[in-house]
């Protein structure tokens, strides 16, 4: 465990689309993933929560609450980045990576990309962090929101909803 200020943000990279075959390491790495992250999203003290997603590889900071049943992402968690006194509450998400079918080439890349939460900012119960989103120092993401884009230190993120149609005929050729 080392200060905010002090880490090194990874980059981010392109990664194969689909799901390619592991090696035994990699195999073994993602069984060990998955059961300390099973235990980290059942477990009842935060401690330990902590805990088990250090041990995943997560960078978490000095006084970090995460709630219970919170999914932080199952194949790259040493992108993900919680700084000191941020909060994400029950429920939540963060994802650092997208991984579509090779199909979806033309449409959508395959990446990873850190994602990070500010010093004191809270994640306010059943929010999704996107892949590459930055929450600035003291933000406040609202409950239920899917946060797409880097918000703002001292900000409130408040849902508006809103309905785009795009015709994905065209973006797939």
């Amino acid at each position: 465990m080392s200060n905010c200020q002090d880490w090194v943000i990874r980059e981010a990279m392109r990664i194969p689309y689909g799901h390619p075959k592991r090696t035994v390491k990699q195999a073994c790495r993602k069984v060990l993933n998955t059961i300390l992250s099973h235990w980290a999203y059942t477990c009842p003290i935060n401690s330990l929560r902590i805990l088990f997603h250090r041990w995943r590889g997560c960078h978490i900071g000095k006084g970090v609450y995460i709630g219970r049943y919170c999914f932080l992402d199952n194949m790259y968690p040493e992108y993900i980045y919680i700084c000191d006194g941020a909060s994400v509450n029950a429920d939540s998400m963060i994802l650092t990576h997208f991984n579509p079918f090779e199909t979806w080439k033309n449409v959508f890349a395959a990446e990873v990309k850190p994602t990070v939460i500010g010093k004191n900012a809270i994640v306010a119960v059943r929010c999704t962090i996107m892949p590459g989103v930055r929450i600035g120092q003291c933000a406040v993401i609202s409950s239920g929101i899917t946060v797409e884009k880097d918000i703002p230190e001292y900000t409130i993120c408040s849902l508006k909803q809103e309905i785009k149609q795009v015709n994905i005929r065209l973006l797939m050729k």
